[in-house]
């Protein structure tokens, strides 16, 4: 390709010279006395030759483009010939070693059929006479088996009879631990039942001493409406925090009268926190209360 090249452009230049030597000689036997021309005249002459330059070269350039084009597609023909006949001769290499490969493969395999086919028979012979003496210890063994499975059997059903013994001594010392247990569980819910009697006995008391406390608080707070009258009087439930702050007062049982339990009601929260007992574990009787409020 570089070759061409240079052939190319050894031309190109060749055909530059003798186109200057042949403007030279046309330059030279020109005659140069002014004369008078048209305008456009000398203009038309250079156009002239520009054009004839310049569609020279364009040819030239088209041959070699043609030329190259030409040589590539007989380079690219000549190479896949080429490969076609290194694709068919490596075809025949394979074709060859695979029937080379298949003829040795059939004497290594009838070679080793037969090897088999002796070790087989010694198989066989050695199989024959290990089934011999193989039945011959299991006559042995069976017999050996039989007497230690009676003498096993006569072992278990000597466990089994104690382990019988054993099991019904357990399950009575079981049942008589669960019935020492039963009256214990029954004696100490009978103690507890008596003992929460008690303090719930004691706590009704120290709740019934309170309420006087906690009405009186009321009455204090409390502002009678103008529809309140002598002897009127109202449920109420009330629901307290520890300290003794209401969390919640409603009329459970009327008055007759709305705007009364409104204002007691009001007065519930007015009194808040009511008094209660020091002691902590005394809240839960506390926490909420029902009484009758009169004034």
């Amino acid at each position: 390709m570089l070759n061409k090249l240079r052939n190319n452009l050894r031309a190109v230049v060749l055909a530059v010279l003798v186109h200057v030597a042949l403007i030279a000689m046309l330059v030279v036997s020109l005659d140069w006395t002014p004369k008078p021309q048209p305008a456009g005249a000398q203009s038309a002459v250079v156009q002239a030759t520009v054009v004839d330059n310049t569609r020279l070269k364009a040819e030239q350039q088209k041959k070699q483009e043609e030329a190259e084009r030409k040589k590539r597609a007989e380079q690219e023909a000549a190479d896949k010939q080429r490969t076609e006949e290194q694709r068919r001769e490596e075809e025949k290499r394979q074709a060859a070693e695979e029937a080379q490969r298949k003829l040795e493969d059939e004497a290594k395999r009838q070679e080793q059929a037969g090897q088999e086919r002796l070790v087989a028979e010694q198989k066989r012979a050695e199989e024959a006479k290990h089934e011999a003496l193989k039945e011959k210890q299991a006559v042995a063994e069976k017999r050996h088996t039989e007497q230690s499975r009676r003498a096993e059997e006569k072992r278990l059903a000597a466990a089994d009879a104690q382990r019988k013994i054993e099991m019904e001594k357990k399950r009575k010392a079981e049942k008589e631990a669960q019935q020492r247990r039963e009256a214990e569980q029954q004696m100490k819910e009978q103690l507890a039942s008596e003992e929460q009697a008690a303090q719930e006995q004691q706590a009704q008391t120290l709740v019934s001493q309170y309420i006087p406390l906690i009405q009186k608080r009321m009455k204090e707070k409390w502002s009678p409406p103008p529809s309140a009258r002598p002897g009127m009087s109202c449920t109420v439930t009330v629901r307290l925090l520890p300290g003794g702050e209401v969390t919640d007062a409603r009329v459970s049982v009327s008055s007759g009268d709305a705007i009364f339990d409104r204002s007691v009601e009001n007065a519930v929260y007015k009194a808040s926190p009511l008094p209660l007992p020091a002691a902590p574990a005394l809240f839960e009787y506390f926490r909420e209360l029902n009484f009758i409020f009169k004034p």
